[in-house]
């Protein structure tokens, strides 16, 4: 075959994303937006996305309120993001809460759907190459989770926070059907 005839890596990689079937057999109107993803696992996804969205549209909004210098080299971040306080005790100006909000939610709804669409891919590569692998994504997804839980739970004052605690949940959850998978198997083969 001569080199005009072959395919390359990047035609490839896009026919096969292409043609690749992103509905699932149970997708109904019930299931909302989010298709791939369950009611738990959406909680988990909308409250810890949230966390980190909120940097990034805190770290813009000050980018554009007060220019990239004050930002990057003076370091002016947000301290206290439900009242819009400024490391230098300053508040966030009008300009800077607007982008702040808009971008939030730009980037929150960005996020969820991401997370969407990588459970859309993970459940596929679980149903090509076998529910170890399933496993295995459910083991390293609840110590993710619990690695963050515990960060947030190490900084102090989080409390019963949603976030910390959804996250808690969710990689407890996660590990234990990972864990199930292995137990279910156990019992299947001694029997």
């Amino acid at each position: 075959m001569d080199a005009a005839g072959k395919q390359g890596l990047s035609r490839a990689w896009y026919d096969a994303f292409k043609n690749f079937d992103t509905r699932t057999r149970t997708w109904t109107r019930s299931r909302g937006a989010t298709p791939h993803l369950g009611t738990g696992a959406m909680l988990v996804t909308a409250l810890v996305s949230l966390y980190f969205v909120s940097y990034l549209a805190d770290a813009l909004a000050i980018i554009v309120a007060y220019g990239p210098n004050a930002y990057f080299r003076e370091g002016l971040h947000v301290v206290d993001g439900k009242h819009d306080l400024l490391s230098n005790g300053a508040y966030l100006s009008f300009t800077g809460a607007l982008v702040e909000i808009l971008t939030t939610l730009m980037l929150w709804g960005a996020a969820i759907l991401a997370t969407d669409f990588g459970s859309m891919l993970i459940q596929r590569i679980t149903q090509r190459e076998g529910r170890w692998v399933g496993m295995i994504f459910r083991l390293i997804g609840g110590a993710a989770l619990l690695a963050f839980a515990a960060s947030l739970y190490r900084q102090g004052s989080w409390g019963l926070h949603p976030i910390p605690l959804s996250a808690l949940i969710g990689g407890v959850v996660l590990i234990w059907k990972g864990l199930a998978f292995l137990s279910r198997k156990s019992i299947e083969i001694t029997n």
